[in-house]
């Protein structure tokens, strides 16, 4: 990967080490930060990622921690990351210019070659989880010999194969012996085929991959206070051996066979060559597997599916933070409680996010006492489903639980930040008299978010100062969180850039678009699926799409909007091949989003992108949807 365009350069990823005394006399830990010299929140953050220059750099900070180990300076070495990220391992805004087949294979080498050494230390090898850890930085977090994790890190997986590569930097060899096969198979397949699933903290903890789950209060403290533990022999870490797996091999590789067939029907290579991967791991040698993957990985790179990938990768990276109609975050209000007027579905999943994600009060105004007990019945079912999830412990359920409060008359939101307006636009008059009441008893500064199915201009039309309206859309559908879609509309720079903050303290991306009713995400859905149906029966649906290989059947998102009532019944489909049936939905889609864009709803095509990208609706080995309908011809005949 040393071959790049000319405009393109490493972010480079430099291990800052120090030494740090260990509690109870445990002696000296070596503790390496993975710093990449960017701010590690705001528009600028990037991941840490690894390429040449940064490998080199810490393969010179692991000579010097195997010589003070060999003089017994030093008791164990850890690696952490900064803010709330670890690492998400290789820079592949590199791998956009490789050319050369043998420097993407060095460098591919060069990758596990230096992270291996984590295991191959005189000391013990600690990796400290702290934040996001994702593809290269998990399998740099396998090599060391324990884990810690921080239950506030929001996302850890080997998504490789949904990018259009395998892991290379040693997951295929060591997540099979750590977790056993089929949890291998989950975390190297089923959940990147399952809309590039990610797991929590608490997951990824039950599955395997962390030896203890700690608090993110003084994880750091807490991390070095179980090291001490564990060289004290306090804490003893035991793991299966590999032969306890075997008779778990077969009905592992049967599941993923089956996997990838299911999500890809051939149609897309990487998911094919992890498996066998995962076949060749069952018996051969270490290194011969480690090869293998480098090898693999250097075929891929010279794909279409990686090249689409990666341009779907950088989309979902970047188009949010640098969309022209982005909210600017040093205009925004703090928010340390929320209030929802009304008892819609959009603005209960909210407040369940905001009470999930920020631990924030949360206070409902609802017409009657029925209402009040059916919003609170709500939530909490909303916090406990993110419990069985694992999202969050069954014990934060309750705290979070214990932050709602809820009332019928609207003095209850009198305190809170921002209001969300969750009117379900039945009694248009009726709310929005509540909504007139609750303005008068909130501060001046307060935001009122509009979320449903009415439009920002809607809702702000009967109040004193409309210029606090800002218009929120979740998706109601998706596989995925997806994009947040927030509507300027008529909102002055505070209340659009606080609405803008408030989200992005939720960890989702936020895309600004024109005032509309609803969400486009829904919208495009409908769209695409009610077009199918146009042509096809409902139980050939996901026949008819296999040519696209997409994260989530087409079955599956059929019944997920019937069941939010944005698919009505329709006729008897018209008789039609599977390939007409399909060009008939993809021509639909791409009418769809040239309206949008042509009515102000979307900026540009790159935004239909994005949403249906973020919601997992659509395959990253296609690149964005637009692209895809360009080169097939099927945009120009739209």
């Amino acid at each position: 990967m040393t071959t790049q365009r000319p405009e393109v350069r490493e972010t480079v990823t430099t291990p800052r080490p120090r030494d740090v005394q260990l509690p109870e006399g445990a002696g000296t830990l070596l503790l390496i930060t993975l710093d990449n010299g960017l701010p590690p929140l705001g528009p600028a953050m990037r991941p840490t990622t690894f390429g040449p220059e940064g490998l080199d750099r810490l393969d010179a900070v692991l000579d010097e921690a195997a010589a003070r180990a060999r003089t017994g300076d030093i008791a164990a070495v850890a690696v952490t990351g900064t803010a709330f990220m670890f690492s998400t391992g290789a820079d592949l805004a590199l791998a956009a210019g490789v050319t050369d087949r043998e420097e993407a294979v060095r460098t591919l080498r060069r990758g596990h070659q230096v992270f291996r050494r984590l295991g191959e230390l005189p000391v013990p090898s600690f990796a400290f989880l702290n934040g996001v850890t994702i593809g290269g930085g998990l399998e740099l977090a396998l090599h060391c010999g324990y884990r810690t994790l921080s239950r506030g890190a929001p996302a850890l997986a080997l998504p490789e194969c949904s990018l259009g590569l395998v892991p290379a930097w040693g997951g295929a060899w060591l997540a099979p012996r750590l977790l056993g096969p089929d949890r291998a198979v989950t975390l190297m397949l089923e959940h990147p085929l399952s809309a590039r699933r990610m797991l929590s903290a608490t997951e990824a903890h039950t599955l395997g991959l962390a030896d203890v789950l700690l608090e993110p209060s003084r994880f750091l403290d807490r991390s070095l206070a179980w090291v001490a533990g564990v060289l004290r022999g306090q804490h003893t870490v035991t793991r299966p051996a590999p032969e306890a797996f075997a008779d778990q091999w077969d009905d592992a590789l049967t599941r993923a066979a089956g996997l990838v067939e299911t999500h890809t029907h051939g149609a897309v290579p990487a998911p094919r060559r992890v498996l066998e991967l995962l076949e060749l791991s069952r018996t051969a040698t270490r290194d011969d597997v480690l090869t293998a993957a480098e090898q693999t990985a250097a075929d891929l790179f010279g794909t279409p599916e990686f090249r689409s990938s990666l341009y779907a990768f950088q989309l979902t990276q970047k188009r949010a933070e640098t969309h022209p109609g982005r909210p600017d975050p040093r205009r925004a209000r703090p928010v340390r409680g929320v209030g929802v007027i009304g008892d819609g579905e959009h603005g209960l999943r909210l407040a369940a996010m905001l009470l999930e994600k920020l631990r924030i009060p949360v206070a409902v105004c609802v017409p009657d006492p029925a209402s009040r007990d059916a919003a609170t019945g709500e939530l909490r079912r909303l916090l406990d489903e993110a419990a069985s999830c694992g999202r969050i412990p069954a014990a934060d359920a309750e705290r979070c639980a214990g932050l709602i409060s809820c009332g019928t008359a609207v003095d209850v939101v009198a305190d809170a930040d921002a209001v969300v307006a969750a009117l379900p636009g039945g009694r248009p008059g009726e709310d929005d008299a509540v909504l007139r009441q609750a303005e008068g008893v909130v501060s001046e500064d307060c935001v009122v978010l509009a979320v449903g199915r009415r439009t920002v201009a809607d809702v702000a039309s009967g109040l004193k100062n409309p210029g606090r309206v800002v218009g929120l859309a979740l998706p109601t559908a998706g596989s995925a969180p997806g994009a947040v879609e927030l509507t300027r509309a008529g909102a002055t720079d505070t209340a659009y850039a606080t609405a803008g903050a408030l989200v992005a303290r939720l960890g989702l991306p936020c895309l600004p678009v024109g005032d509309h009713a609803g969400s486009v995400a829904d919208r495009l859905r409908t769209t695409f699926v009610g077009a199918l149906l146009d042509r096809a029966r409902e139980e050939d649906l996901d026949t008819v799409c296999a040519p696209l290989a997409l994260p989530t059947p087409p079955s599956v998102l059929c019944e997920r909007l019937r069941r939010a009532g944005g698919l009505a019944d329709s006729a008897p489909a018209v008789a039609a091949t599977a390939d007409d049936a399909l060009d008939h939905a993809l021509a639909a889609l791409a009418r769809d989003i040239g309206a949008l864009v042509a009515e102000g709803t979307l900026a540009g095509n790159a935004d239909a992108d994005l949403i249906l990208l973020a919601s997992g609706e659509w395959p990253f080995h296609l690149g964005g949807v637009t692209p895809y309908l360009n080169r097939s011809g099927i945009a120009a005949r739209g």
